[in-house]
């Protein structure tokens, strides 16, 4: 159940998959292991809100070797402005997870006992991650995974997004059981490990890619491999179709805001928080503002 704003459940269908968390209006950020159950051509998952509120979603990268996936939400101007404020985590921070599997289950909580940890993933791949002690002995943390690990406030630092949850480490003495130490990757890690974070993204994100029309008249977005993701169409949204007669479908001015408004807050965020480069931030937010203007005045987006 989220225990946060930011907080979600992921489903397909009535069956649940685990939790994520909402890193702009537009992303959710989860473990890959929660999409085990997806068929292998599957996209869409239900994205379950703090409110209740339930939004489609659309898997766009998963890093199996990494054990983190990334989601687009499809209705961001359904999602509340209640995102997180992220920091970078330090060793002896004390921590809770937002996630619990059900209102029967107890919310994690600890401390961090090392903030940056080579670490090998059970699906092969090597993380820097957090090294958490949850103090919980519960045996079996399966349900917790893809959930956010916040910094619990102190009189020195605020409450703060450090990461999401990703595995449990083994019991040595008993293999059937976990230990209680748990490992979850932070925001630096997830920055440079998805595309759609990085300033030069960003920036095609502003301009898609042309489309391409199959001989049935269908049109597809270009994409060099299969599972490479297309820029979303962040400042101004083009609809895969155009109504008969080749005009273009109105484009939708709610959804253009909601989305500028999003990245505008995530670029101040991440810039702050040191996650990008400072240096192109201004001229992205002010060729994100002039797009989402122009569209609600009624003209094309540059």
């Amino acid at each position: 159940m989220p225990g946060s704003g930011y907080a979600v459940d992921l489903y397909q269908a009535d069956r649940p998959l685990g939790a994520g968390l909402l890193l702009t209006r537009c992303f959710v950020l989860t473990a890959d292991h929660c999409l085990r159950y997806l068929a292998g051509d599957e996209e869409h998952v239900s994205v379950h809100l703090g409110d209740g509120t339930a939004v489609g979603g659309r898997v766009c990268r998963r890093i199996e070797e990494a054990d983190l996936a990334l989601i687009e939400v499809l209705e961001p101007e359904l999602v509340p402005l209640a995102l997180p404020v992220g920091d970078l985590p330090r060793r002896g921070d004390r921590w809770r997870g937002l996630h619990r599997p059900s209102l029967s289950d107890p919310h994690l909580g600890g401390r961090v006992d090392a903030d940056a940890v080579d670490y090998t993933c059970v699906g092969g791949g090597r993380i820097q991650a957090m090294q958490l002690v949850a103090e919980q002995a519960l045996g079996d943390y399966s349900g917790y995974s893809g959930g956010p690990v916040e910094r619990v406030t102190t009189a020195e630092r605020g409450a703060a997004l450090l990461g999401v949850l990703i595995e449990q480490y083994p019991d040595r003495q008993a293999p059937g059981r976990a230990a209680n130490v748990l490992f979850a990757v932070p925001l630096r890690e997830v920055m440079s490990r998805f595309p759609h974070f990085r300033t030069d993204h960003l920036l095609r994100a502003l301009d898609p890619p042309a489309s391409t029309a199959d001989p049935a008249g269908r049109h597809e977005e270009q994409s060099a491999t299969r599972g490479a993701v297309v820029p979303p169409p962040v400042a101004v949204p083009v609809p895969e179709n155009g109504p008969p007669g080749g005009d273009s479908a109105p484009v939708s001015v709610d959804m253009a805001v909601a989305k500028g408004e999003a990245l505008l807050s995530a670029l101040k965020e991440w810039s702050e928080r040191g996650l990008i480069d400072p240096g192109q931030v201004a001229g992205l937010q002010v060729h994100i503002a002039k797009n989402v203007v122009d569209l609600a005045l009624g003209g094309e987006a540059s």
